[in-house]
């Protein structure tokens, strides 16, 4: 079989239910198809995965996956997909996440990581250098993600294992539970956390020391070397060591307040930069091979954190959103979500849903037992984590997600600011006309990074694509058409594996190509990379549409998001979603969000009524 460098043509297949492991094999064109992460995962899913499966079920298929990129050690590679249907929305379920996973996944001997069924008791997979075995880990269920990771490292007896783990709340099966990667790294949103919980699937420990081929590695070397001077001296890199990712937002209008109520909130310099940075002794804590930096390692001895502390997400939902100025319980909250594994963006939605309900009078102290749920209350943010982690009282509902919650309370309904029953995360669309499509079509949900067009507005462009300046964030020309252009990028980069900040620092499209074609052997050109992001978002949406989704009323823009600001930076601005959503939609050539048979025949896809449920049995497919 003809392979391309940066693969083994191999994902490794585990059935928990019978504890059997076997490998199956594919070729060139299979991966020049779908090229690897996001799109290997869409793939494998795709063929596995039907409306009738519970995302909660032994039928449901979690992937890990890497891409070419993981055969390298090029900066922003310290990433690796997940994916699964999810147990939130029920539908496409995806998260990419730092850590040493990746890389390590790649370099013992597989592509991508395929678990079904479920273990009879709780069990661990270990991966090492093309082998698997199936361990018992009854000795670590019900440790915190932190605790698991020491202890699973020590028996691997080698520190550079990667550890992917989860918390209480995957364990008690928390719909927005996360995988948590070595302390630092995450697989957020969609509750992949509690797909692993379900399978009894404490962990995967992956440790691999085979060197996978790369097909031109001095014209790689070449291209890096001219790319890494620029991404070094990059203002965004130099604010991402600094301070993170947390970009003050407040003065925008972007940033979320009162459950994205209120307009201004200038206790936000509480918990901002730079008393965030300064409080709380920040260092950057790096993935494997970043230059960035932008997770946050806390050296401040007051604020004790063996995990990453939090960013802008997490201070803006748990903070802002809930008016909550004490960043001390912020830290701790952050901590107890890294511990549990819990979405920090789904937190902050679903108790801004109950402190709304608590200030009108849905809920009540008798509710949550005697814990008031007020604006700014601390001590409700940090009691409240712990208790959706155990499923304690209210905190039972609110482990279900929005939806669930609405159902419970219908007249709570404006207060759950949702999209395909996941929280909408921290860019107001309303301040960023581009974050349009993301917040309400992208295939996972409500999402921020599936096609992050806030960049381009502000100058980070795509001349290869012809996307050549920026356009004001207040003005809808063609924000529709760019956000079909950047959700296929977002695709790519999730497929190659790569962090998406990289993009942001000076390593440009053209050049990001340029590495894929040395290391494969390959000469892919920009359009053809935006085609094969295409290519997966359509099989994502095709997915989608499969489990049940109805774009026409599963894409619609929160009532509470139309609403203009009345003060701030983004006063009085009108966000014409529908018109953007529909020049989306016309860019796909998808009728009313469903894509037609030529656009799925050019792609090379099938309609989802004739998708064959054959998981490696079709001829794309080989087996070992």
């Amino acid at each position: 079989m003809i392979l391309p460098g940066g693969y083994w043509g191999k994902i490794l297949l585990v059935d928990l239910s019978s504890e059997e492991t076997k490998v199956v094999t594919f070729g060139e064109g299979f991966a020049r198809k779908y090229l690897g992460g996001v799109g290997f995962a869409a793939k494998t899913i795709s063929d596995h995965v039907t409306k009738s499966t519970n995302p909660l079920g032994a039928g449901n298929m979690l992937v890990f996956a890497v891409g070419p990129y993981q055969a390298t050690n090029l900066a922003g590679t310290g990433r690796c997909a997940a994916a699964a249907k999810s147990p939130l929305t029920g539908i496409w379920g995806e998260a990419n996440g730092g850590g040493k996973i990746g890389p390590q996944l790649k370099r013992a001997g597989f592509d991508a990581v395929a678990i079904t069924g479920r273990a009879r008791r709780p069990v661990y997979l270990w991966i090492y250098d093309g082998k698997a075995g199936i361990r018992d880990a009854s000795d670590y269920w019900g440790l915190d993600t932190a605790e698991a990771t020491k202890r699973l490292v020590e028996v691997a007896g080698d520190k550079r294992a990667g550890v992917s783990s989860i918390g209480k709340a995957g364990e008690n099966l928390v719909r927005y539970a996360c995988i948590a990667n070595d302390n630092h790294g995450y697989f957020g949103r969609t509750g992949l956390g509690a797909v692993m919980g379900s399978k009894n699937l404490k962990a995967l420990v992956v440790r691999g020391t085979l060197e996978p081929p790369i097909a031109d590695i001095y014209r790689l070397h070449d291209i890096y070397k001219h790319a890494v001077t620029r991404i070094k001296k990059a203002p965004l890199t130099q604010q991402y060591r600094k301070h993170g990712d947390l970009v003050p937002a407040e003065f925008l209008g972007t940033l979320p307040m009162k459950n994205w109520r209120q307009d201004n909130w200038p206790q936000v310099e509480m918990i901002g930069t730079p008393r965030f940075t300064e409080q709380l002794q920040i260092r950057p804590w790096a993935c494997p091979y970043c230059l960035i930096g932008c997770h946050r390692r806390i050296t401040s001895p007051d604020h004790k954190c063996e995990t990453g502390g939090p960013e802008y997400e997490t201070l803006a939902m748990i903070g802002s959103n809930l008016l909550i100025e004490d960043l001390s319980a912020i830290v701790k909250a952050n901590d107890l979500c890294n511990r549990y594994g819990i979405d920090t963006i789904e937190l902050g939605g679903v108790l801004g849903w109950a402190f709304e309900c608590y200030e009108k009078g849905l809920i009540t102290k008798e509710n949550t037992g005697g814990l008031e749920l007020e604006w700014g209350n601390s001590e409700a943010l940090v009691q409240m984590t712990r208790r959706i982690a155990e499923r304690q009282g209210l905190g039972n509902l609110l482990a279900e997600g929005l939806k669930a919650c609405v159902e419970r309370i219908p007249d709570s309904k404006s207060y759950a600011i949702e999209v395909m029953g996941q929280a909408v995360p921290a860019h107001d669309p309303r301040a960023s006309f581009g974050q349009t499509i993301t917040t309400i079509a992208s295939t996972r949900g409500s999402c921020h990074l599936h096609g992050f067009v806030e960049p381009m507005e502000m100058g980070v462009v795509v001349p290869e694509l012809g996307i050549t300046q920026a356009i004001d964030r207040f003005d809808p020309t063609k924000k529709g058409y760019i956000g079909a252009v950047y959700m296929d990028l977002g695709q790519f980069w999730n497929s190659l594996t790569m962090c998406l900040f990289y993009f942001l620092c000076e390593f440009p499209l053209k050049e990001q190509v340029g590495a894929l074609n040395a290391i494969t052997g390959w000469d892919v050109t920009p359009q053809e990379a935006q085609q094969i992001g295409e290519r997966i978002v359509c099989l994502q949406q095709s997915f989608n549409l499969a489990m049940g989704l109805v774009p026409k009323k599963d894409n619609v823009m929160p009532d509470r998001l139309v609403v203009p600001h009345k003060s701030g930076g983004a006063a009085g601005q009108v966000l014409p979603w529908k018109a953007i959503l529909d020049e989306y939609w016309n860019t796909k050539k998808w009728v009313d969000g469903i894509p037609n048979q030529g656009k799925l025949a050019e792609l090379g896809l099938e309609s989802p009524e004739h998708k064959k449920t054959a998981v490696f049995g079709c001829a794309e497919y080989g087996s070992d």
